[in-house]
C-alpha cells in the first residue's frame, strides 16, 4: 500500500508478488491491490482479469462493492462506458450499509464514468456524493471537479479546485502523491495558457521539492515540465524553459512523448531567433515522426503531427507542413474519453496551425481569417497566451487598433523580459492593405 500511495505502481504490483497470503480474505485484498495499481498503470483489461478471477473470495460487503467498483472503473477506461457505469451504479445503490468512504469512492467512480460519457451535469451530481469526510477521496473528487471544469472551459474555477485538492490533500490521514502530481500538472497546464503568474507562483516551489522519481510519475511529470516550459518562454525565463523540455525529453514514457518535449524546444529556439538550431532540430523531429507507427499517435498524441507542421510551416517549408497536416487529419478519431467532443481548444488549434502554413505559403488574406478565428475563440475561453500570439500576428497583418490594445493589455501580465513584449514592440506597417 505504502508503494501504491507513492505512485510506485510497478513496485507495488512486484512486491503483491512476493506476498504468500494466508487466507482467502488477503488473497482478496491483494487482488484489489493488484487492479488499483493496474488501473493507474493503463493497463485495464489486466485489471478485469484480476478483479474477475478473484470475484468470489470476497467474504465482506466492502471488499465486495471495491471489487465492482474497480471492475466498472476498468471498463470505463477501456470506454466500455456504458457497460462500466452499469456496474458502478449497481455498486453504490447496494452502498447503503458499507463504509462511508466506500461508498464516497464508489460515487467519485460513478462521476468518472459520466465524465467519459461527457454528461458533465450527471458527473458533478455524483460528486455531490463524495463526503467532505472521507479524507483522501474527498481530495480526489476536487481534483476530478477541477477536470470537469476544464471540460467546462471554466479555467478559472478548474485552477482553483485543482488547488483546493491540493490544500485538502495536505490535512489527510492518507497521502497520495499520484493525486498530488496531477493536480500539480493541471495548474501547470492552466497557468501556461492563461498567462496565470500567480497560480503557477504558487505551485512552483511544491513542484520543486516534489519527488518525481516514482515510474507512476513519469506522464504527469513530463506533461508538467512541456506546459512549464512554456509559461517560462512567456515570462521570458529562457534557460529554465530549455530545462524544463530537458526534462520532459528525459522522464519521457514513450518515443512520441520525447518528441513532444523536442518540438516545444524547437518552439523556444525559434522565439529567441536561433534560426539553424531550431532548422536542424526540426529536421531530427521530423526524422523521428516518420519512424513511428500510426498507432503511437493515440490520445493527445494524436496531436503531434500538427504541433510539428506549425515549427517546419515557421522553418518555410509548406509543402512538409502541409503534408504534416494531412497526416494528423487521416489519423482515426479520438475515443470519447480521450478527447472532448467539441472542445473549442481542438478547433482553435487547428485554426491556428492552418493559419501558420497559410501565412508561411504567403496567402496572407486566408491566414488574416483563420488567425481571426482562433483569436476569437482562445479570446472566448480565456486562453491569453494562444490569443495574444495571434492578435500579434493580426496586429502585423492589419495594423488592426483594437488587437493592438488587446496585445497591450494582456503583456500587462507577463514580465518586462518577455519576448512576446520585445515582438510586440517590432510592429511597423500592416502588410495587408485596406480594401
Amino acid at each position: 500500500m505504502r508503494a501504491w500511495f507513492a505512485g510506485d505502481f510497478e513496485g507495488c504490483l512486484a512486491l503483491c508478488d512476493r506476498v504468500r497470503p494466508s487466507d482467502v480474505d488477503m488473497v482478496s485484498q491483494l487482488a484489489l491491490l493488484r487492479a488499483r495499481a493496474l488501473l493507474r498503470l493503463s493497463r485495464a483489461q489486466e485489471a478485469v482479469a484480476v478483479v474477475s478471477g478473484a470475484f468470489i473470495a470476497h467474504g465482506t460487503l466492502d471488499a465486495s462493492l471495491t471489487a465492482r467498483m474497480l471492475l466498472g472503473q476498468a471498463y470505463v477506461r477501456l470506454g466500455e462506458h456504458d457497460r462500466g457505469l452499469a456496474m458502478l451504479r449497481d455498486a453504490y445503490a447496494g452502498a447503503d450499509d458499507a463504509h462511508p468512504t466506500i461508498r464516497s469512492e464508489i460515487a467519485l467512480n460513478v462521476a468518472l464514468g459520466y465524465y467519459g460519457l461527457r454528461k458533465l451535469d450527471e458527473a458533478d451530481a455524483a460528486l455531490e456524493l463524495v463526503h467532505d469526510g472521507a479524507d483522501i477521496v474527498h481530495a480526489r473528487a476536487l481534483e476530478y471537479r477541477g477536470w470537469v471544469a476544464v471540460a467546462r472551459t471554466d479555467y478559472a474555477a478548474a485552477t482553483r479546485l485543482f488547488g483546493d485538492a491540493l490544500r485538502r490533500l495536505d490535512g489527510c490521514r492518507h497521502y497520495d502523491r499520484f493525486l498530488e502530481a496531477t493536480a500539480i500538472h493541471g495548474i501547470a497546464l492552466l497557468a501556461s495558457e492563461r498567462l496565470d503568474r500567480t497560480a503557477w507562483l504558487q505551485a512552483e516551489p511544491r513542484a520543486a521539492r516534489f519527488d518525481w522519481s516514482a515510474d507512476g510519475l513519469a506522464l504527469p511529470y513530463h506533461l508538467m515540465a512541456i506546459h512549464v516550459s512554456v509559461l517560462y518562454e512567456a515570462e521570458g525565463r529562457i534557460r529554465e524553459a530549455l530545462r524544463a523540455t530537458h526534462d520532459a525529453e528525459r522522464i519521457a514514457i514513450s518515443p512520441a512523448h520525447a518528441l513532444y518535449a523536442q518540438i516545444r524546444r524547437a518552439a523556444i529556439l525559434r522565439v529567441m531567433r536561433e534560426r539553424y538550431a531550431h532548422d536542424d532540430l526540426v529536421a531530427t523531429i521530423r526524422r523521428g515522426l516518420d519512424e513511428l507507427a500510426p498507432s503511437s499517435l493515440q490520445g493527445d498524441l494524436r496531436w503531434l503531427p500538427l504541433a510539428l507542421a506549425e515549427e517546419i510551416a515557421y522553418a518555410g517549408d509548406v509543402f512538409g507542413a502541409r503534408a504534416l497536416v494531412k497526416r494528423f487529419h487521416d489519423l482515426p478519431s479520438p475515443s470519447r474519453m480521450s478527447a472532448m467532443a467539441d472542445d473549442p481548444r481542438d478547433e482553435a488549434y487547428q485554426l491556428f496551425v492552418d493559419a501558420v502554413v497559410a501565412d508561411a505559403a504567403g496567402d496572407l488574406h486566408d491566414a488574416h481569417a483563420r488567425y481571426q478565428r482562433a483569436f476569437q475563440i482562445y479570446h472566448r475561453i480565456g486562453y491569453e497566451r494562444r490569443a495574444l500570439l495571434a492578435a500579434l500576428r493580426l496586429g502585423e497583418l492589419t495594423g488592426q487598433t483594437y488587437l493592438l490594445e488587446y496585445v497591450d493589455r494582456t503583456l500587462r501580465k507577463l514580465s518586462a523580459r518577455s519576448p512576446l513584449r520585445e515582438r510586440a514592440r517590432l510592429h511597423d506597417r500592416p502588410l495587408l492593405e485596406e480594401e
